[in-house]
């Protein structure tokens, strides 16, 4: 009778011990989350599910359009969605109704590019760029519908920026074609497949889609005005529902953690809608990068599976630093030293120096226009429509005010020659000439 008894004791004291340290994690980061919003570097929602699919985490400060928010909020999880497309995708490749080596033709008629597949735009290796012709052709004064958009696509046929399959870039022309395709398929609207698709098995009884207000003619199917509001409850849903296979069977669910092999031979960092990484902590997962709200869902995972802590962050107010706050967010729940996000430099750069970084860029995210306005560096992507200025932290790095993204200008011999995130080589542009 010992022996039960003493087995009964150890994994009681087991779980009083477990219990405690979660308290104790939870003590520190509700501190570390406060003081960071009293130093107005982070407003918006926080929460935090372990192995289980449980919300063992909430944490809510701040407003977002005049209204408080909670962890049950709707925001725009804007990029985040890219996920929820991939899990539609995926279910109708479950049901035999495409295939993933499919050619995206064989669904959507007059497309343009006969080699493309579903696998293809899943994992952001197509080489498709074609947002850039469409929005230099439509008439922006009016809404752009999914059929508008088509038809400058058939007409102007633009080109690929590599052989399908071959390399990896990262671009919203995939998955507003994904979105097309998933249309043209099931005959529904976009946000009804995903309220059929991926809301209702996941839970996500607050989930909708719909216009983010941001770029209001861009109204085509997973466009601005078809956009998913989710929030970080909602969010942890979905992730939870999809890992456990309750959206799609488990050998598809599995592919999600092996991105393709490239023609280099190496690997993406990009499968069925995630990101994969390894450093400075093994996860999956995706960023969204409204203008009013920045978004994260990142789930932990280790060699061979998925150990299952999840995390999902919903940043409501320009220039917050969402992304140092969710890496001081994991450490502390992890118990490891953590550093506290500190408030952006603003450096005073002469315009001589500036000047140096004027220029075109080539990069995965397109042609990058730098120019010099008024004293500041300003950065527009090729056929936007418009800038967006940025801030100078040093003479070669800068980052948008309104967005969690920052930029490294790469000097070689006193001449800048290229442009990069940064500590992201991989999204190296050289300056074209």
């Amino acid at each position: 009778m010992l022996r039960p008894l003493l087995a009964a004791i150890l994994l009681a004291t087991a779980a009083h011990a477990q219990t405690d340290v979660r308290a104790e994690r939870v003590a520190r980061l509700d501190s570390a989350l406060a003081a960071l919003h009293t130093d107005g570097l982070f407003s918006g929602t926080l929460a935090i599910s372990d192995a289980s699919g449980e919300i063992v985490y909430r944490y809510a400060a701040g407003t977002h359009a005049g209204e408080p928010v909670t962890t049950a909020t709707p925001l725009y999880v804007a990029s985040v969605s890219k996920m929820m497309t991939a899990a539609a995708a995926l279910s109708l490749v479950a049901d035999g109704r495409i295939g993933l080596d499919d050619p995206v033709a064989r669904h959507l008629d007059a497309w343009p590019y006969p080699e493309v597949t579903v696998r293809h735009l899943l994992d952001q290796t197509a080489g498709l760029h074609f947002l850039t012709t469409i929005t230099a052709h439509a008439d922006t004064t009016r809404p752009v519908t999914s059929a508008m958009a088509r038809a400058l696509l058939a007409e102007h046929r633009p080109g690929l920026a590599f052989a399908p399959g071959s390399a990896f870039a990262y671009d919203n022309a995939n998955y507003a074609a994904l979105a097309w395709l998933l249309g043209a398929v099931t005959g529904q609207p976009h946000g009804e497949v995903l309220r059929e698709r991926v809301f209702e098995p996941a839970g996500m009884t607050d989930a909708f889609v719909g216009p983010s207000g941001e770029v209001p003619w861009i109204a085509w199917a997973g466009g601005d005005g078809d956009a998913v509001h989710a929030s970080v409850e909602h969010l942890l849903a979905f992730d939870d529902a999809f890992w456990t296979g309750r959206i799609v069977p488990d050998s598809l669910v599995r592919a999600a953690l092996t991105p393709p092999t490239l023609a280099d031979g190496g690997a993406s960092r990009y499968v069925f809608g995630r990101f994969v990484q390894d450093e400075p902590w093994p996860l999956v997962g995706h960023w969204g990068e409204g203008d009013e709200v920045k978004t994260g869902l990142w789930r932990e995972r280790a060699e061979g599976g998925l150990p299952g802590t999840t995390y999902a962050i919903e940043a409501t107010d320009d220039g917050v630093h969402r992304t140092p706050v969710l890496g001081a967010v994991l450490s502390i729940w992890k118990g490891e030293p953590f550093e506290f996000p500190q408030p952006r430099p603003v450096a005073d750069v002469p315009d001589a120096v500036l000047a140096r970084h004027v220029g075109d860029y080539s990069s995965n995210f397109g042609l990058l226009h730098i120019t010099l306005e008024g004293g500041q560096l300003h950065l527009e992507p090729e056929g936007a429509g418009g800038s967006e200025p940025l801030i100078a932290a040093s003479e070669t790095v800068f980052y948008f005010g309104g967005q969690d993204l920052t930029w490294e200008f790469v000097v070689e011999d006193g001449r800048t020659v290229g442009l990069q995130l940064q500590g992201q080589p991989e999204t190296y542009g050289a300056r074209v000439e």
